[in-house]
């Protein structure tokens, strides 16, 4: 039996950004947003609501980046927003997962080979973490698009 190890990969995001292509709701619905382009990339469009306000959001798609797109309504700084699939209006709540930094809810995207992105749903937190399940092939696909070159 082999000794099974942790390893951490340090990706610096800033230098080689890690686009988010193909982010979905649980039930398998893309939520990439074509007309709606951030750093050139198609943005991640969820529906949000705020209080009794409800409007889109325009996720940047590149993992580090928080150039987010707010439409339809005003989110203070500090406030907490609930993200639904624009298609099945499936919350995209993680459950039983929570900020890390300020215990404000998490959301989760699901990606391919049974990732998923989680963030805080706290506007001005920037929490998040991406966590991919094949790792090594993951990493083999970065380098193959010269993300970590």
């Amino acid at each position: 039996m082999t000794d099974k190890g942790k390893v951490e990969i340090e990706i610096d995001v800033s230098k080689h950004p890690i686009h988010v292509n193909h982010p979905t709701c649980s039930k398998g619905h893309l939520l990439i947003c074509e007309s709606v382009k951030i750093h050139d990339y198609p943005s991640i469009k969820v529906k949000a609501t705020y209080k009794n306000n409800a409007g889109f959001l325009y996720i940047d798609p590149i993992y580090g980046s928080f150039y987010n797109i707010i439409d339809g309504m005003h989110v203070p700084d500090g406030e907490t927003v609930e993200l639904f699939c624009p298609e099945c209006d499936e919350n995209l709540k993680a459950v039983n997962d929570t900020c890390q930094i300020c215990l404000s809810p998490m959301f989760l995207f699901h990606l391919p080979n049974n990732g998923i992105v989680e963030g805080c749903l706290k506007k001005g937190c920037m929490f998040h973490k991406l966590k991919i399940v094949d790792a090594e092939e993951q990493v083999a696909r970065l380098f193959e698009d010269r993300m970590l070159l």
